[in-house]
């Protein structure tokens, strides 16, 4: 399996790390690969957010646009391949956070996201993998308090494996990235 960069790439990502080779060809099932040149952008901020992108090869600039039109930008990131982008808006189908060009041309693994509701579907324990990742990256931020009786459930890695939790606990990274985005400038 190492062999197949694509799949290598899927199982990098830290919802798919503990999921067997059968689901992670099922993964791979659903995606499709395209070249992308240098300048282009995959997707800008606040477009419809409509699945997750793995760079392949190339370099990509993850970028916010500051203050009002005609603002800034502030550059979040820059990707190399194996790394991958728009992880949240896979699963809670909300607006891109932020812009993503090309900065040297390659190829993306493109996951789109009605493909991946129906696998979660069809593979309940891919659910679980990815409801499993995103309590532990919640529970890796240091500065990520929630106040409420059911942060437990987050802490003891009890949430149940449904797409509806899986987009509660996108809002919350979200909106954990919110503050930090607003308090490094």
């Amino acid at each position: 399996m190492a062999d197949n960069p694509k799949e290598a790439s899927i199982g990098s990502i830290p919802f798919f790390k503990g999921l067997p080779a059968s689901d992670l060809m099922a993964i791979l099932g659903i995606t499709t690969t395209k070249t992308v040149e240098a300048g282009e952008n995959l997707f800008t901020q606040n477009d419809p957010s409509d699945g997750l992108y793995i760079l392949l090869s190339g370099k990509l600039q993850v970028y916010i646009f500051s203050g009002l039109t005609g603002g800034t930008t502030k550059v979040l990131a820059e990707l190399n391949p194996g790394q991958y982008v728009g992880e949240m808006g896979l699963l809670d189908g909300q607006n891109r956070s932020a812009s993503v060009k090309v900065l040297e041309g390659g190829e993306v693994m493109f996951m789109p996201t009605a493909g991946f509701a129906v696998l979660l579907q069809s593979h309940p324990h891919i659910a679980k993998e990815v409801v499993d990742a995103l309590c532990d990256i919640i529970n890796n931020k240091p500065k990520l308090v929630i106040n409420s009786e059911k942060a437990v459930l987050i802490k003891n890695k009890q949430v149940a494996a449904k797409l509806s939790n899986m987009k509660l606990l996108c809002a919350i990274l979200r909106e954990y990235n919110k503050k930090i985005a607003i308090s490094s400038k």
